[in-house]
C-alpha cells in the first residue's frame, strides 16, 4: 500500500514537472531589476551625436522603452528589429538606445542602431546600466510619461510580449 502512494505522488509529480515544460508563456526576468510599479531615474547622457538624451524629455511621447544592449549580443541583435518595427509602429513611443558594455564605444552604438534604422537617441554610457541595474543583456525598461516603470526583463523578450508592455505604458497615460 505504501508503495502504490509512493508511486502514486511520483506519477504525479512527473506530470507537474512536465506540464511546466510544455506550458507555452514568457514569464520576465525582472530579478535583481528596479521594481515595476516604480519611479525611473532621471538621467542626463550624451548622445552618439553630440546632443543631450534625457529621460524627462520626453516632448509629445507618452511612452519611453530604454533598452542596454552591447552590439556583439546574439539577443540584442535578435530583438534589435523588433525595436525598430515598435518604434515605427507607435508614434508616441520613444525609444532609448544604450550600449553599456565594455567591448563598445560611441562609434559601436552608432553602427549598431543605424544598422537596424533605431531612430531614437543612442548613447554609450556604461555607469547609466549600473544606476538601472541592468544585469544582462539586452535589458529593457518600458516606462511611461509619469516616469512610472511598467515593465522590465534582462534578456530576449517576444514580439508580442514587448508590445503588449508597450501598449500598457501607452494606455497608462490615458
Amino acid at each position: 500500500m505504501l508503495l502504490l502512494a509512493g508511486l502514486t505522488v511520483l506519477i504525479l509529480l512527473a506530470t507537474l514537472a512536465f506540464s511546466f515544460l510544455i506550458t507555452p508563456g514568457f514569464t520576465p526576468n525582472n530579478r535583481s531589476l528596479l521594481p515595476v510599479g516604480s519611479e525611473a531615474p532621471d538621467f542626463t547622457i550624451q548622445s552618439v551625436n553630440g546632443s543631450n538624451i534625457s529621460l524627462g524629455d520626453a516632448t509629445g511621447k507618452d511612452a519611453t522603452m530604454l533598452v542596454f544592449f552591447a552590439s556583439w549580443c546574439p539577443h540584442c541583435n535578435r530583438e534589435a528589429p523588433i525595436i525598430s518595427d515598435l518604434e515605427g509602429k507607435y508614434d508616441n513611443l520613444r525609444v532609448i538606445m544604450v550600449g553599456i558594455d565594455d567591448q563598445d564605444n560611441q562609434e559601436k552604438v552608432r553602427e549598431f542602431v543605424n544598422k537596424y534604422e533605431i531612430k531614437g537617441p543612442a548613447a554609450y554610457d556604461p555607469s547609466l546600466g549600473s544606476t538601472y541595474q541592468a544585469s544582462g543583456y539586452p535589458t529593457i525598461y518600458v516606462i511611461d510619461k509619469n516616469k512610472e516603470i511598467t515593465a522590465a526583463n534582462s534578456g530576449e523578450v517576444p514580439k508580442d510580449v514587448l508590445e503588449g508592455w508597450v501598449e500598457e505604458a501607452l494606455g497608462s497615460n490615458s
